[in-house]
């Protein structure tokens, strides 16, 4: 059969391959693009205008932790970087490995024999080599040959200089020698483009252990089955789907300084799991939910002394399958010496704990309610005002009845001295404080989240419990130890907490801060402060590349730290749900009168 092939031709010599002409004009884009020339010189060379020069990596210390490339990395000037890996033959190191034990075998058999003191460094050297003879026999480990070598440019040469000094100052904080290159800055400046050359050959060897540390770029994806769409991810614009209650609490902190669109990133959440039949609570300072309520046919509770929503303190919670009625009563019991300090403003003393505890267990026991009943079927509970009464007639209670008399007959009365008429069976929940005097909000707040914790015990199902400005509940230590409390319980009773906060320094220096950090599987740190971004850098063990990336965020912008993986995230939210959370509530009310007034 013959084959005719266009690009050859015969002729008497043999097959000739013929030349493939350029298209023409492409020779002149490639003397316009390309430099004038190039200069090699001893240390630096010149290419145009712009100077540069190649660093070498020569050593390494005997640990590198993972990421240690990104301070290189995060630099803002412009240079190449090349790291080439070249594998070694197995049986070749294992020859060279045995020389290398035996010579330092017989190094510390010298030093046993003359009674020299010993060696930890032979000591350490000797088990370092067999453990890698053991590693690389079992295939755990691979023996490569690690070239890094790197590029700098600048438009001026001292600067150049300067440049190199600084980079070879940050390897050496990470204990790395680096030299610059001497008599081969062509062959360097080859190395470093992206033609995969190594002209140098200065390697180091390493085992893939060590050399995984090389690897710069860190891209986790987060895409659960059941999760719910939180952004995209920033580093390969996938969909980050989050499953809050797969991890091993639904819990959830965001740190962010004002206006950085924390709570707008909160709203978008709520939203998306209600759409997919999830129970949502919040308590909301300023009443900035109440459009979410009001479309997803939800119930808005404002609390303030005006408020016709009444919540009682002293409500006992209802019992558990399995569960301890005096355990229960127990820790009411806490909950309500807690309230009276955030009440009161201050700790109290052990003969007043003291005193205290007898007034609230003869109060309960007034109304027939015993620790080791049942008391899940009670329908009349307690009110601050019978505790009052109670105080009043024990010995040393009067000073303390006293702190309550704002509450009890005074000014603040009817604010929780009253039996609960508040339910939580909508599917959204939003409890709004913003009518409340200020100096009450902790009180408040303290309160709802006391009888949310008891009302979800009654149905185990999936919720969220959003808690925006957290900081009003944590500015007392009883508040804060509440809410570190309702955390750990939370999971229990399939509660995801999540706590918001623009206070991110008291948050964080707060005793009760980090815990509550350490009980949530899920931390979102969005927008941060130049002067809060050491600690919170401190606190969370982020890299210099991620504190840039906190301080100059754009809104809606964060790092979303999901157990090991650490995802930058833009939340992204649709048309209609940007209008349903811009939107206020006058103007969903003018939409349904007029939806109303078509029909």
């Amino acid at each position: 059969m013959k084959i005719n092939l266009p690009f050859v031709k015969k002729s008497d010599k043999g097959i000739i391959v013929t030349k493939i002409e350029e298209p023409k004009g492409f020779e002149k884009i490639k003397n316009i693009i390309a430099p004038p020339g190039a200069i090699f010189g001893i240390s630096d060379f010149q290419i145009g205008e712009v100077y540069g020069k190649t660093i070498a990596v020569i050593t390494y210390p005997r640990f590198l932790f993972a990421g240690w490339l990104e301070n290189i990395l995060s630099l803002s000037e412009p240079f190449n970087l090349s790291i080439f890996f070249t594998p070694r033959e197995p049986g070749v190191i294992l020859k060279q490995l045995q020389k290398q034990l035996l010579r330092v075998e017989s190094q510390l058999l010298e030093i046993e024999e003359k009674g020299l003191p010993r060696s930890p460094e032979l000591e350490t050297a000797y088990q370092d080599i067999e453990d890698l003879r053991d590693a690389i026999v079992q295939g755990r480990e691979k023996i490569f040959n690690v070239g890094l070598y790197l590029t700098i440019f600048s438009e001026d040469k001292d600067e150049l200089l300067v440049k190199e000094k600084r980079i070879i100052k940050i390897l050496e904080s990470h204990l790395i020698l680096a030299k610059p290159i001497l008599f081969e800055q062509e062959d360097a400046f080859i190395s470093t483009l992206p033609l995969n050359i190594n002209n140098l050959n200065v390697d180091y060897v390493m085992n893939s252990s060590a050399a995984s540390s090389f690897f710069p770029f860190i891209s986790s994806e987060l895409s659960m089955e059941r999760g719910v769409l939180m952004g995209i991810n920033l580093q390969d614009n996938s969909l980050v789907l989050l499953d809050r209650f797969a991890f091993e609490n639904a819990h959830m902190v965001i740190l962010a300084r004002s206006g950085s669109g924390k709570s707008y990133t909160a709203k978008i959440e709520i939203m998306r799991n209600l759409m997919l039949g999830q129970d949502v609570i919040v308590l909301d300072p300023e009443n900035e939910y109440q459009s979410i309520a009001e479309v997803y046919g939800g119930s808005f509770i404002p609390i303030s002394l005006r408020s016709e929503h009444k919540i009682n303190p002293l409500d006992l919670p209802p019992l558990l399958e399995g569960e301890n009625p005096e355990d229960v009563y127990k820790e009411k019991v806490s909950d309500i010496i807690g309230l009276l300090e955030v009440i009161t403003g201050s700790k109290f003393t052990a003969e007043e704990l003291t005193i205290i505890d007898r007034a609230i267990s003869q109060t309960y026991a007034s109304f027939n309610i015993l620790p080791n009943m049942d008391f899940s079927k009670i329908e009349v509970f307690p009110t601050l005002n019978d505790l009052e009464k109670v105080l009043l007639s024990i010995e040393g209670g009067k000073s303390i009845a006293e702190k309550l008399y704002p509450f009890t007959q005074g000014s603040f009365s009817g604010f929780i001295n009253q039996p609960t008429n508040v339910d939580i069976k909508k599917r959204i929940v939003v409890f709004g404080f913003k009518d409340l005097l200020e100096e009450l909000r902790p009180i408040g707040m303290y309160m709802v989240l006391n009888d949310l914790i008891n009302k979800v015990r009654r149905e185990r199902k999936r919720r969220l419990l959003i808690i925006d400005e957290a900081w009003w509940i944590m500015k007392n230590e009883s508040g804060a130890n509440f809410l570190l409390n309702a955390i750990k319980r939370g999971r229990k009773y399939l509660l995801g907490i999540t706590t918001i906060t623009q206070d991110i320094d008291d948050f964080l220096n707060s005793p009760y801060g980090k815990p509550i950090i350490t009980n949530s599987a899920l931390t979102f740190l969005m927008k941060q402060s130049p002067s809060t971004i050491e600690t919170v850098g401190q606190v969370f063990a982020l890299s210099e590349g991620e504190k840039k990336f906190l301080i100059q965020a754009e809104r809606g912008r964060g790092i979303l730290i999901a157990g090991l993986k650490r995802i930058p995230i833009y939340v992204l939210a649709s048309y209609a749900e940007d209008q349903i959370i811009r939107a206020s509530v006058e103007q969903l009310l003018a939409i349904k009168e007029a939806s109303k007034l078509e029909k």
